[in-house]
Protein backbone atom coordinates (compact mmCIF):
# COMPACT_ATOMS: atom_id res chain seq x y z
CA UNK A 1 0.00 0.00 0.00
CA UNK A 2 2.97 2.21 0.25
CA UNK A 3 4.50 1.48 -2.56
CA UNK A 4 1.31 2.33 -4.73
CA UNK A 5 0.84 5.50 -2.46
CA UNK A 6 4.45 6.40 -3.59
CA UNK A 7 3.84 5.70 -7.08
CA UNK A 8 0.84 8.00 -6.69
CA UNK A 9 2.38 11.16 -5.42
CA UNK A 10 5.09 10.98 -8.13
CA UNK A 11 2.87 10.32 -10.78
CA UNK A 12 0.82 13.26 -9.05
CA UNK A 13 4.05 15.95 -9.04
CA UNK A 14 4.92 14.72 -12.62
CA UNK A 15 2.06 16.11 -13.86
CA UNK A 16 1.87 19.00 -11.91
CA UNK A 17 5.07 20.19 -12.92
CA UNK A 18 3.76 19.35 -16.39
CA UNK A 19 0.93 21.42 -15.82
CA UNK A 20 2.89 24.21 -14.40
CA UNK A 21 5.26 24.45 -17.34
CA UNK A 22 3.26 24.39 -20.25
CA UNK A 23 1.01 27.29 -17.85
CA UNK A 24 4.37 29.54 -17.78
CA UNK A 25 4.19 31.88 -21.27
CA UNK A 26 7.32 31.47 -24.06
CA UNK A 27 8.31 35.16 -22.34
CA UNK A 28 9.97 33.34 -19.23
CA UNK A 29 12.26 31.29 -21.10
CA UNK A 30 12.89 33.62 -24.37
CA UNK A 31 15.82 34.72 -25.27
CA UNK A 32 18.19 37.36 -24.10
CA UNK A 33 19.61 40.45 -25.59
CA UNK A 34 22.81 42.13 -25.48
CA UNK A 35 23.11 45.79 -26.44
CA UNK A 36 25.14 48.65 -25.00
CA UNK A 37 23.67 51.69 -23.02
CA UNK A 38 24.64 54.93 -23.57
CA UNK A 39 27.58 54.81 -21.43
CA UNK A 40 28.81 51.91 -23.87
CA UNK A 41 27.98 49.57 -20.99
CA UNK A 42 26.84 45.82 -22.87
CA UNK A 43 24.00 44.89 -21.24
CA UNK A 44 21.96 42.04 -21.11
CA UNK A 45 18.04 41.91 -21.03
CA UNK A 46 15.07 40.07 -21.81
CA UNK A 47 14.59 43.05 -24.57
CA UNK A 48 16.12 46.55 -26.16
CA UNK A 49 14.83 49.28 -25.47
CA UNK A 50 13.25 51.53 -28.54
CA UNK A 51 15.92 53.85 -27.98
CA UNK A 52 19.27 51.72 -28.16
CA UNK A 53 17.41 49.09 -31.47
CA UNK A 54 19.38 51.27 -34.01
CA UNK A 55 22.42 50.66 -32.35
CA UNK A 56 22.73 46.76 -33.24
CA UNK A 57 22.07 44.37 -30.39
CA UNK A 58 22.40 40.08 -30.07
CA UNK A 59 20.29 37.69 -29.87
CA UNK A 60 21.30 34.62 -27.34
CA UNK A 61 20.08 31.78 -25.69
CA UNK A 62 19.79 31.32 -21.97
CA UNK A 63 23.02 29.26 -22.25
CA UNK A 64 24.46 31.85 -23.84
CA UNK A 65 24.56 30.76 -27.83
CA UNK A 66 24.41 33.55 -30.39
CA UNK A 67 21.21 32.68 -31.92
CA UNK A 68 21.34 36.18 -34.48
CA UNK A 69 23.28 39.67 -34.47
CA UNK A 70 20.98 42.37 -35.25
CA UNK A 71 23.64 45.38 -37.20
CA UNK A 72 23.01 48.86 -36.08
CA UNK A 73 21.24 51.33 -38.50
CA UNK A 74 23.45 52.26 -41.46
CA UNK A 75 23.24 56.46 -41.37
CA UNK A 76 22.40 58.51 -44.24
CA UNK A 77 26.15 58.57 -45.19
CA UNK A 78 26.15 54.87 -45.63
CA UNK A 79 23.14 54.35 -47.29
CA UNK A 80 24.27 56.84 -50.15
CA UNK A 81 27.44 55.21 -50.01
CA UNK A 82 25.83 51.39 -50.11
CA UNK A 83 23.39 52.50 -53.11
CA UNK A 84 26.48 53.92 -55.08
CA UNK A 85 28.67 50.52 -54.70
CA UNK A 86 25.17 48.81 -55.87
CA UNK A 87 24.59 51.21 -58.61
CA UNK A 88 28.26 50.59 -59.85
CA UNK A 89 28.55 47.08 -59.80
CA UNK A 90 25.18 46.91 -61.81
CA UNK A 91 26.95 49.45 -64.61
CA UNK A 92 30.30 46.85 -64.79
CA UNK A 93 27.90 44.07 -64.94
CA UNK A 94 25.71 45.57 -67.10
CA UNK A 95 28.66 46.69 -69.61
CA UNK A 96 30.34 43.15 -69.15
CA UNK A 97 27.45 41.65 -70.59
CA UNK A 98 27.18 44.08 -73.70
CA UNK A 99 30.86 43.17 -74.02
CA UNK A 100 29.90 39.54 -74.28
CA UNK A 101 26.87 39.99 -77.02
CA UNK A 102 29.14 42.33 -79.04
CA UNK A 103 31.86 39.57 -78.84
CA UNK A 104 29.81 36.95 -79.88
CA UNK A 105 28.76 39.28 -82.81
CA UNK A 106 31.96 39.52 -83.82
CA UNK A 107 33.09 36.01 -84.00
CA UNK A 108 30.25 35.58 -85.82
CA UNK A 109 31.20 37.94 -88.53
CA UNK A 110 35.05 37.84 -88.32
CA UNK A 111 36.92 34.64 -88.41
CA UNK A 112 39.95 36.36 -88.61
CA UNK A 113 41.20 39.63 -88.33
CA UNK A 114 41.84 39.93 -91.79
CA UNK A 115 38.36 39.56 -92.43
CA UNK A 116 37.91 42.84 -90.71
CA UNK A 117 40.11 44.21 -92.55
CA UNK A 118 38.19 43.25 -96.28
CA UNK A 119 35.22 44.54 -94.74
CA UNK A 120 36.83 47.60 -93.65
CA UNK A 121 38.42 47.69 -97.29
CA UNK A 122 35.07 46.83 -99.26
CA UNK A 123 32.88 49.14 -97.40
CA UNK A 124 35.44 52.14 -97.85
CA UNK A 125 35.91 51.62 -101.45
CA UNK A 126 31.87 51.39 -102.04
CA UNK A 127 31.86 54.53 -100.21
CA UNK A 128 34.68 56.48 -102.35
CA UNK A 129 33.09 55.17 -105.52
CA UNK A 130 29.90 56.91 -104.61
CA UNK A 131 32.66 60.19 -103.49
CA UNK A 132 33.12 60.23 -106.90
CA UNK A 133 30.48 59.69 -108.93
CA UNK A 134 29.10 62.70 -106.76
CA UNK A 135 31.97 64.56 -107.60
CA UNK A 136 31.82 64.21 -111.16
CA UNK A 137 28.39 65.23 -111.49
CA UNK A 138 29.27 68.42 -109.21
CA UNK A 139 31.69 69.25 -111.88
CA UNK A 140 29.09 68.66 -114.48
CA UNK A 141 26.40 70.90 -112.85
CA UNK A 142 29.48 73.01 -112.31
CA UNK A 143 29.82 73.54 -115.90
CA UNK A 144 26.43 73.64 -116.59
CA UNK A 145 26.19 76.75 -114.00
CA UNK A 146 29.00 78.45 -115.94
CA UNK A 147 27.48 77.95 -119.33
CA UNK A 148 24.38 79.22 -118.26
CA UNK A 149 25.71 82.32 -116.89
CA UNK A 150 27.75 82.92 -119.90
CA UNK A 151 24.65 82.90 -121.65
CA UNK A 152 23.00 85.60 -119.38
CA UNK A 153 26.37 88.07 -119.68
CA UNK A 154 25.93 87.86 -123.34
CA UNK A 155 21.72 88.33 -123.37
CA UNK A 156 22.80 91.32 -121.02
CA UNK A 157 25.59 92.50 -122.89
CA UNK A 158 23.80 92.49 -126.04
CA UNK A 159 21.11 94.37 -123.81
CA UNK A 160 18.45 91.55 -123.91
CA UNK A 161 16.06 90.60 -121.39
CA UNK A 162 16.95 87.68 -119.04
CA UNK A 163 13.98 85.39 -118.30
CA UNK A 164 12.85 84.37 -115.01
CA UNK A 165 12.95 80.37 -115.95
CA UNK A 166 16.83 80.89 -116.92
CA UNK A 167 17.90 82.37 -112.76
CA UNK A 168 15.20 79.95 -111.54
CA UNK A 169 17.41 76.91 -113.61
CA UNK A 170 21.03 78.48 -112.04
CA UNK A 171 19.50 78.71 -108.66
CA UNK A 172 18.28 74.91 -109.54
CA UNK A 173 21.42 74.19 -110.32
CA UNK A 174 22.78 75.58 -107.41
CA UNK A 175 20.72 74.18 -104.86
CA UNK A 176 21.69 70.42 -106.33
CA UNK A 177 25.36 71.77 -106.34
CA UNK A 178 25.04 72.41 -102.48
CA UNK A 179 23.23 69.30 -102.30
CA UNK A 180 26.08 67.22 -103.83
CA UNK A 181 28.63 69.10 -101.38
CA UNK A 182 26.74 68.26 -98.28
CA UNK A 183 26.41 64.58 -99.07
CA UNK A 184 30.35 64.04 -100.01
CA UNK A 185 30.78 65.77 -96.48
CA UNK A 186 28.51 63.09 -94.87
CA UNK A 187 30.62 60.35 -96.98
CA UNK A 188 33.77 61.79 -95.47
CA UNK A 189 32.42 61.97 -92.30
CA UNK A 190 30.91 58.38 -92.22
CA UNK A 191 34.62 57.20 -93.52
CA UNK A 192 36.23 58.53 -90.42
CA UNK A 193 33.68 57.08 -87.97
CA UNK A 194 33.95 53.82 -90.28
CA UNK A 195 37.91 53.79 -89.86
CA UNK A 196 37.61 53.89 -86.05
CA UNK A 197 34.56 51.47 -86.20
CA UNK A 198 36.41 48.96 -87.81
CA UNK A 199 40.13 49.66 -85.75
CA UNK A 200 38.40 48.75 -82.46
CA UNK A 201 36.87 45.83 -83.90
CA UNK A 202 39.95 44.79 -85.61
CA UNK A 203 42.08 45.16 -81.91
CA UNK A 204 38.93 43.23 -80.39
CA UNK A 205 39.02 40.37 -82.83
CA UNK A 206 42.82 40.36 -82.54
CA UNK A 207 42.72 39.95 -78.64
CA UNK A 208 39.73 37.24 -78.85
CA UNK A 209 42.29 35.09 -81.58
CA UNK A 210 44.99 35.24 -79.78
CA UNK A 211 47.40 37.29 -81.53
CA UNK A 212 46.92 40.83 -80.62
CA UNK A 213 50.33 42.18 -81.99
CA UNK A 214 50.11 45.00 -78.41
CA UNK A 215 51.43 41.55 -77.20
Amino acid sequence: MSKCSNIARKFIGCLVLTVVSAAVPMTTIAELYKYKNEDGVTVLDSHVPARYVKYGYTILSLNGRVLEVVPRALTDAEITARDNAIELQQRIDRKRREQKIADQNLLRLYSTPEDVIRARDTKLQSIESFINAQSGNARRLQEQKHRLESSLADIERSGGTISKDRIDRIRSIENRMSQIENEIQGKHDEMEALRTTYAADLTRVRELYGNDPGR
